[in-house]
């Protein structure tokens, strides 16, 4: 999975989220993304996660008629600070807010960014580690932290 793929994911859950559960057109959502630019690979590789995760699914359209946000899970500290930009931070925050993410993802993800001691983490960097660490689970152990480093310091 890629950042276009969790792109797309967060998009989709959107969809879901102010559309009725009943009165979704996936079609119409594909047609949408296509046009965007996004290709039928990463579309279906969404879906694909997507349906795996539809516990998530079914607990966002049951629980999207709260309007209250949930509560910010915490601040980070002046190392975690040093380490991820105010941007970066949000979007993960964003990803929480969407369920794409749980605590403990962010958690882990907040972990590996202060251990990495990379300069400052930007949103693409943090797409980056979401994908590998989150998104990805099946390839972590073998690519994920070498790809990511080797990428992240060809910038």
């Amino acid at each position: 999975m890629n950042k276009r793929t969790l792109e797309i994911i967060a998009y989709m859950i959107r969809e879901i989220r102010e559309t009725s559960l009943d009165d979704i057109d996936l079609q119409l959502i594909m047609d949408i993304l296509q046009e965007k630019g996004f290709s039928e690979n990463d579309i279906s590789a969404a879906m694909v996660w997507l349906v795996n995760h539809g516990e998530t699914i079914d607990r966002m359209s049951k629980s999207r008629s709260s309007v209250v946000p949930r509560p910010v899970w915490r601040q980070l500290n002046e190392f975690e600070r040093n380490a991820i930009s105010t941007e970066a931070f949000s979007y993960l925050f964003h990803l929480r807010e969407l369920n794409i993410l749980n605590d403990d993802d962010m958690e882990s993800i907040i972990e590996r960014a202060v251990n990495m001691k990379l300069p400052k983490l930007d949103i693409q960097d943090m797409q980056d580690l979401i994908v590998m660490v989150v998104l990805d689970v099946e390839q972590n152990a073998s690519a994920g932290f070498f790809q990511f480093t080797i990428n992240r310091l060809s910038h």
